[in-house]
């Protein structure tokens, strides 16, 4: 029994789904329904691949949404959960849909006045050589990305243009656009927030050339060190306006680079972001104090109003 037990709450995870990231989804929802199990509340995951959510039915207090990239950061799980009337964590379907398009984001924190790498949108029915001259003013050492993808799928950070055949055959296999977007040099770093609120911002060091897939989740000699905190505020605020200015609500994490002169860039913005014994989110909740059942927790009961 645990000092909660009398306040325990009936939660359904929603984890799994069908995107790329299905493995990692799946690995997030057994952390948080063991972590909140811990807090003494009865939870239940289920996987959106193998029921119809938008009739879904039950006695929950809560949805605890952790379905990875498509299907489940879109707009399209939100949606089916608006169907169903289960209130649910997290940002609307029209704050996900929006961040989920890094083109859409890159559009609105541009026209903000918020720092966002300079990028070209190129289509797979265009040809190389057109597309060599679109990214030109972009320099030698670019990244493509598919634009509604998240996690690291399909990115390549590339140092030459001979390499850009390659990096958009790897993007076209997820879009017909590609979002190609100039390299910041400098160091990678990242900001959870709760409910609007930042947390200490995490500086990324990846034992490889870059924090690809592999080194989010599965490279134990991937290092975690935490900014200084004048640098973790002054971030955090930038995060903080990123997600006000997107919609974003819940549990979000924005991912900057920060160059050599200590100017942050917005990279992207994740409203379901990674809940694994390798992601941000939970170290960054460790630092300020907090579990991640008491994270988790905070949040749930910030959106049911109950004590």
């Amino acid at each position: 029994m645990t000092e909660l037990d009398s306040n325990a709450m009936k939660i359904l995870v929603l984890a799994g789904g069908t995107s790329a990231e299905r493995e990692v989804s799946l690995d997030s929802g057994a952390c948080v329904t063991a972590a909140l199990q811990q807090r003494g509340h009865n939870v239940e995951q289920l996987d959106p691949r193998d029921v119809d959510i938008a009739d879904l039915s039950g006695d929950w207090d809560i949805v605890f949404p952790l379905v990875h990239g498509t299907g489940g950061e879109d707009g399209v799980l939100q949606n089916d959960l608006n169907k169903s009337g289960l209130p649910y964590i997290g940002s609307s379907p029209e704050a996900s849909a929006l961040t989920f398009d890094k083109i859409r984001t890159n559009e609105l924190l541009r026209q903000h006045g918020l720092a966002v790498p300079e990028s070209v949108v190129v289509r797979s029915d265009q040809s190389l050589d057109e597309i060599r001259e679109l990214i030109r003013p972009l320099g030698e050492h670019f990244v493509t990305k598919p634009p509604r993808q998240g996690s690291s799928v399909g990115i390549t950070i590339a140092d030459s243009i001979e390499q850009l055949q390659t990096a958009l055959s790897l993007a076209f296999q997820y879009d017909s656009e590609c979002l190609v977007e100039r390299f910041i040099p400098g160091r990678e770093v990242t900001v959870a927030l709760v409910d609007g609120q930042p947390l200490p911002a995490i500086r990324i060091v990846p034992a490889v050339a870059w924090y690809d897939y592999e080194s989010k989740y599965a490279d134990d000699r991937t290092q975690y060190l935490f900014e200084d905190e004048a640098t973790s505020h002054s971030l955090g605020e930038l995060a903080k306006q990123a997600c006000a200015l997107c919609g974003v609500t819940g549990i979000a994490r924005i991912d900057l680079r920060v160059d050599e002169n200590e100017s942050p860039w917005l990279l992207e913005v994740n409203t379901i972001p990674g809940m694994t014994s390798h992601s941000l989110v939970p170290k960054a909740a460790a630092k300020a104090g907090l579990s991640l059942g008491e994270l988790c927790e905070a949040v749930i009961r910030a959106k049911t109003g109950s004590a």
